[in-house]
């Protein structure tokens, strides 16, 4: 069975959620028996020129995958982004606390959104080759929703499409243009209940939708003593893992702490770690340590070494890190308007949740003073991810749905 995984660009250590799903899945469906290419653009990543191409065009062989990277057009930056300010801006103002505000409609017009997807990341080239050698697929698997590479794409493959989407509770979500790619394809694959249900809620039942979850690394070593040493870190801390950014709440982590730090005069730290760069009060420039991007191993000991890891954002689909500082024994504190990392820590019995500051200071000090409940609540989630999402069980599900959609079958028993 040949299956080829369609996302906007592809590599090794390139940052992101969607983009380490994307090359986990493949090498592992490689390795249970799946021929699996890669069909992406020559751009090098999110955070690069979208009209430049970095890498050659055609195909290379990477980590036993066939990758086949086609050149980007030319695109006017300057209507794209003056329609994604538009949606931006919407995302952030709830991010600010107007959260009784709940986008039901696309905050752009039709021809915007016509903007939008046309002006943003995309390859003719590509979605050429996926026309003229559709039959050679028995599957095109689009990660994730919302770049010109899944919009026509998708149109390209036509019955062989199954998406990806890594769907939020986002602005971009509600634009028309989308849904009669969900609506249409053979299969949509979805990481979380809630993430079901909000794809239920914009576009209506999908006849292809199905709860599968995500693979994560569960057998790797956490070093909590080792971090400790390398970086000098002999305080308690809380964790921060990802990029930092607006988008990820990062602000609001920082502004959260600070406030926190001004009224408990004890030795907790918060510890960042991920790409990007946040501006850090100089008051507390000895409480907030921003390691940059790290080394995986590092992140992994970084995990055995905290109090527990925060994820304050309310857009998330899954959340690796997440489930990798569970696959740790480490508690997590999550934000209750993102209601993905909410109902997973309801579920697992594995963190606690803040809707507001006052919450999250309590749930900081409760943790910070019981040690023990911090341990129940890392077993719990570590248990919890073994058993749903090791790669073992993932690839058993997946197997069996992309078996069955190429048969022409919809439709899987929910993941958890």
């Amino acid at each position: 069975m040949k299956i080829a995984f369609v996302i906007p660009w592809y590599g090794k250590g390139i940052p992101g959620g969607a983009e380490s799903e994307c090359r986990k899945t493949a090498l592992h469906l490689k390795d249970s028996g799946f021929e699996v290419e890669i069909l992406t653009t020559c751009v090098k990543d999110f955070h690069s020129d979208w009209s430049r191409d970095f890498h050659k065009e055609g195909a290379e062989t990477v980590e036993g995958l066939t990758v086949r990277r086609f050149r980007v057009r030319k695109r006017d930056t300057k209507l794209f982004d003056a329609v994604n300010y538009k949606l931006m801006h919407t995302d952030l103002a709830r991010l600010k606390g107007v959260r009784a505000i709940r986008p039901e409609a696309s905050p752009v017009s039709m021809e915007e959104e016509e903007t939008y997807i046309n002006e943003m990341v995309n390859s003719p080239a590509l979605y050429e080759h996926i026309a003229q050698n559709r039959e050679a697929y028995d599957l095109f698997l689009f990660i994730p929703y919302m770049f010109g590479t899944s919009y026509f794409g998708a149109k390209a493959a036509g019955e062989k499409s199954v998406l990806i989407p890594c769907l939020h509770d986002e602005s971009y979500a509600y634009m028309s243009i989308y849904k009669e790619m969900f609506r249409n394809s053979t299969g949509v694959i979805f990481h979380a209940p809630s993430e079901e249900r909000l794809a239920e809620r914009i576009f209506g039942r999908l006849k292809g939708g199905v709860l599968l979850g995500e693979g994560v690394d569960t057998e790797f070593i956490s070093d909590g003593n080792r971090f400790r040493d390398k970086y000098s870190i002999d305080r308690p801390f809380i964790l921060y893992a990802g990029r930092k950014d607006p988008c990820k709440n990062t602000p609001l982590l920082i502004d959260y702490f600070c406030r926190f730090k001004k009224e408990n005069k004890n030795a907790l730290k918060l510890v960042l770690m991920g790409s990007g760069r946040s501006a850090i009060p100089h008051a507390f420039k000895k409480d907030i340590i921003d390691l940059g991007f790290m080394e995986a191993q590092d992140k992994f000991d970084a995990y055995g070494a905290a109090m527990c890891l925060c994820q304050p954002s309310v857009n998330e689909s899954f959340s690796l890190v997440l489930m990798e500082a569970w696959a740790a024994g480490t508690p997590a504190l999550v934000n209750a308007w993102c209601e993905v990392t909410k109902d997973f820590c309801a579920v697992s019995g594995g963190g606690l949740y803040f809707s507001n500051y006052p919450e999250f200071a309590e749930s900081v000090i409760f943790l910070f003073e019981n040690e023990d409940v911090r341990k129940d609540m890392g077993s719990n989630g570590r248990a919890f991810v073994k058993g749903n999402y090791s790669w073992d069980a993932v690839m058993k599900r997946l197997s069996s749905v992309l078996r069955g959609w190429k048969n022409g079958y919809r439709g899987t028993p929910a993941a958890v």
